[in-house]
């Protein structure tokens, strides 16, 4: 009994075993289920048997000829083995293929595998081996990389039909001067394609102009807390002596309130400073609590 147990269990590893390698890094959105890992790997394939190339030196994706030389396809009489390959969802469109769809920086690519011939294909399509199924290609950092050891070309008009230094993208659109802080914020890389000097770019605007949210209050309710949480952002356009300058003859809103040098806890200064001391710091020093704590006995309460 027990070994029939554990053949039941070994026969039951195996079995996904080979679904893990099947199906690992399939990419199912084009309606297969296909891993370059177990191909290159166990099948000890190479790109070229599968990827033929047209006259403009593009990889072209295999057909079913190309597939039939190492599978047997009937396709006059489909059965439950091409489930093997297609999906569900393919199956019930007739095992209909979708074409994958070009990211958006690969659109207006001009691009030549020929021209690359020397290098191997993992260079570039990394997820190839790493079992992440299909790869759109390396990012434009990468390219640029190889091309700057390599003395290849780095204008964009070598590689891109479209897409310019001097022209905006599409996302550029109207409103993108109240999006772009988040953009930049999500994808620095991108930005820097076109606009290498943050300095020489950004910094000549937001010197100038201020950003929406300083409002006519913003400097009585709003710039404190901001800069409470995140001081790194404030220092984009301000630096120590911009806050100091002003802080030193003007004390801060809640410095005015009548019970702000409460020796109670609720709403004064202990309460402020206990909360965040390192906001009393800005202007004030230790010591200079000494001159009122020294003689007080402080209570918990």
């Amino acid at each position: 009994m027990f070994k029939q147990k554990r053949d039941l269990v070994w026969a039951g590893l195996a079995v996904i075993a080979v679904l893990a390698l099947l199906l690992g890094g399939c990419r199912q959105s084009v309606g297969l289920k296909f891993s370059h890992r177990f191909h290159i790997e166990e099948q000890e394939a190479g790109c070229d048997d599968c990827h033929k190339t047209d006259d403009d030196g593009n990889r072209l994706a295999p057909t079913m000829d190309e597939c039939r030389a190492c599978h047997e396809i009937d396709e006059d009489n489909p059965g439950e083995e091409c489930l093997t390959c297609h999906t569900p969802k393919s199956v019930e469109q007739d095992y209909e293929i979708e074409s994958p769809e070009k990211p958006e920086g690969f659109k207006d690519l001009i691009f030549s595998h020929d021209v690359h011939s020397d290098f191997k294909c993992e260079q570039c399509h990394t997820a190839v081996n790493d079992g992440k199924g299909f790869s759109p290609g390396p990012e434009m950092k990468t390219c640029l990389k190889c091309h700057k050891a390599n003395d290849g070309p780095t204008d964009c008009e070598s590689c891109h039909k479209e897409i310019r230094q001097e022209k905006a993208p599409e996302s550029h659109s109207q409103g993108w001067e109240g999006k772009h802080g988040f953009a930049y914020r999500m994808d620095k890389k991108s930005c820097t394609y076109c606009h290498p000097s943050r300095q020489a770019f950004c910094e000549k605007c937001h010197r100038t102009e201020k950003p929406r949210d300083h409002t006519f209050g913003w400097k009585t309710t709003g710039h404190g807390m901001e800069a409470t949480h995140d001081r790194r952002l404030c220092a984009t356009c301000h630096d120590a002596g911009y806050c100091i300058s002003c802080h030193k003859r003007q004390k801060p809103v809640s410095h005015f309130r009548g019970d702000w040098m409460n020796y109670g806890r609720e709403n004064g200064h202990g309460e402020a400073a206990r909360r965040n001391f390192r906001s009393c710091n800005v202007c004030h020093e230790t010591s200079q609590c000494m001159h009122c704590h020294k003689g007080i006995i402080l209570r918990k309460q």
